[in-house]
């Protein structure tokens, strides 16, 4: 027996209503079937496909549909109401009898291929629909959302297409709307916010687009709109008081985010920005402040912490000179910590576009000059200390020969000279051959020469006696300057007038950074006077087979510089910071959750 569908306009819904009704309890008393199970037998015959006979026991004998499978039913005062007037029954004891009424369809992953009848919106106590999970298609009838108790509708993962329709007060009741992965198409309802009871609306996975709402969300508690086509800028009022996670990733949103969208959110929200394109500074207010880079990750143009790529702050602070001699010698500033770049919020007054602000300026000129004035202290420390121990060990050498002891005066080391611009080491470094300055180091030099001709008449004798004793050589070698890798021309000159900044002081010595007249960075490692390697051809074994190691994450060693009292290391500067912070670094992590 086919059932009879009361046409619906929208000039006569009254009318039509009041039909539909008449026909249904006509149907009620030929077939046994009340008003509810009438209604979705509608449903049962939408559907062309239905594999695991998942509505195998919907029958029109029954009495009512609460026996059927997925069919929720609660009891309900029995009324039976006609066109203008309503009879209720008694029983015995003058009580008002019940009567099982439908109050949810529940059959997710059934199998079921068909359409959704907008007769499933006159269930007249309809309060859980939840067919997810199935294959239904065709649009969604505007008639579901008139049901006046419906509580929940999940109709996610179907193949259900076209727009989604407006909502208003009608559907006041309405607490959770999950239609993602589907096909709708369309615009972001603007009506969420008029459901006074919606907490959770979940639309991921469809082709939504245009822009967001900008009325603000109400009681909503969970949103997402991830996976969909919405554009425009972010509303600075998309938000509410009520809000704990909101999902906004892989759209393409664009714009800057509004720093007044902070005050809209609570602090312990969970937000989800990623793979947009937005731009601009991260506001570092409310709940942005405690998000984790992944919640901005995939937006290129997007700065500030927590992502690695900061705002850059114009600054007036210092520009480079053009000239070339100043290109040569560029002066040791001191670098700005990327904390006090920080501090300062790029969205916050105009500082970002003015500069930087005085007092700032005042305080990174005087940490420049007390840097400098540390480095020459060092420096100084470190010629006296370097003086005075070649003085010990020249005596020592007169009195091993049996020289009379030499009277050796103290002497005030001379003030370091202003060299081409290796400040860190020319103090350190002599050329090969070159003279010393001060009377003091050429009186020294006397000696050793006397003590070099008292060995120079044996030695000539030991090479024409057979079985002789060859002198033992002399402690003090001469300084060299050797490269190792075969590719690079290392001149003493050359490394002398380069611009040179210490990197770091360990317990072994210290490191300086040089920067050569065409631009190169070299690292030049001073290891120290406790070096256990005496000699020149250990030293020079050693450095040459460690030259030999290639890898990407080992420095390549260039060359070293060897004398008696000064050992060198020369290797490239690693532009990036040392491999042993990076593998301290904490990665970044990602949690999504309610």
């Amino acid at each position: 027996m086919s059932c009879f569908k009361a046409p619906m306009s929208p000039k006569s819904n009254g009318t039509a209503a009041l039909l539909l009704s008449s026909l249904l309890l006509l149907l009620e008393l030929v077939l046994g079937v009340n008003h509810d199970g009438v209604l979705l037998l509608h449903f049962k015959y939408s559907i062309v496909s239905d594999p695991i006979a998942a509505l195998g026991d919907w029958n029109y004998d029954d009495a009512t549909p609460c026996s059927w499978n997925g069919v929720m039913c609660m009891g309900f005062p029995d009324a039976t109401t006609t066109l203008n007037w309503t009879a209720t029954s008694f029983n015995g004891n003058g009580q008002a009898s019940t009567a099982s009424r439908v109050i949810g369809l529940v059959l997710p992953n059934s199998q079921l291929l068909g359409r959704i009848p907008p007769e499933l919106g006159l269930v007249e106590h309809l309060r859980h629909l939840d067919l997810t999970g199935n294959a239904l298609n065709g649009t969604l009838p505007p008639s579901i959302f008139n049901a006046p108790e419906l509580h929940v509708l999940s109709l996610a993962d179907n193949e259900i297409s076209g727009e989604l329709p407006e909502l208003d007060g009608r559907t006041s009741s309405l607490q959770l709307l999950n239609l993602s992965d589907n096909a709708l198409v369309g615009t972001v309802p603007a009506g969420l916010s008029l459901l006074p009871n919606l907490t959770v609306v979940v639309l991921a996975n469809n082709y939504l687009s245009g822009e967001l709402p900008g009325s603000g969300l109400g009681g909503i508690e969970y949103l997402d709109l991830s996976s969909n086509l919405i554009n425009g800028y972010l509303p600075p009022d998309f938000g509410g008081q009520s809000l704990r996670y909101m999902n906004l990733s892989y759209n393409r949103i664009d714009g800057v985010i509004p720093p007044e969208l902070a005050s809209k959110i609570p602090d312990n929200a969970t937000v989800d920005l990623a793979f947009n394109n937005l731009t601009g500074g991260i506001p570092r207010t409310g709940a942005f402040a405690s998000q984790e880079p992944a919640a901005f990750a995939g937006n290129p143009d997007l700065c500030g912490m927590p992502l690695k790529n900061l705002c850059t702050i114009p600054s007036t602070l210092f520009n480079p000179p053009d000239t070339p001699s100043a290109l040569k010698s560029p002066p040791a500033f001191a670098a700005i910590p990327k904390n006090a770049a920080e501090g300062t919020s790029p969205s916050g007054s105009g500082q970002a576009r003015g500069g930087l602000r005085p007092s700032v300026i005042i305080a990174i000129a005087v940490g420049d000059v007390v840097g400098i004035g540390v480095l020459f202290a060092v420096l100084y420390y470190v010629y006296h200390v370097k003086k005075k121990k070649r003085l010990q060990q020249q005596q020592q050498q007169q009195q091993m020969k049996g020289v009379g002891a030499v009277s050796m005066r103290e002497e005030q080391p001379p003030a370091p000279s202003e060299s081409k611009g290796f400040r860190g080491l020319s103090c350190c470094l002599t050329k090969k051959g070159e003279e010393e300055e001060d009377s003091e180091e050429t009186s020294d030099s006397s000696v050793t020469s006397e003590t070099e001709a008292e060995w120079e008449g044996p030695q000539k004798g030991a090479k024409g006696e057979a079985g002789g004793r060859t002198p033992p050589q002399r402690k003090q070698q001469e300084a060299t300057l050797v490269a190792v890798d075969g590719e690079t021309e290392l001149e003493m000159d050359t490394l002398l007038t380069a611009s040179a900044y210490i990197l770091g002081v360990t317990g072994s010595g210290i490191v300086y950074k040089a920067v050569l007249a065409d631009g190169t960075a070299l690292a030049v490692r001073r290891i120290g006077e406790s070096s256990a390697i005496d000699k020149l051809k250990y030293f020079d074994a050693l450095v040459r087979s460690i030259a030999k190691f290639r890898h990407p994450n080992v420095l390549r060693l260039r060359g070293y510089y060897w004398g008696a009292d000064e050992k060198l290391l020369i290797h490239d500067h690693a532009s990036n910071g040392s491999l042993a912070n990076v593998s301290f670094t904490s990665k970044y992590r990602h949690c999504s959750s309610l």
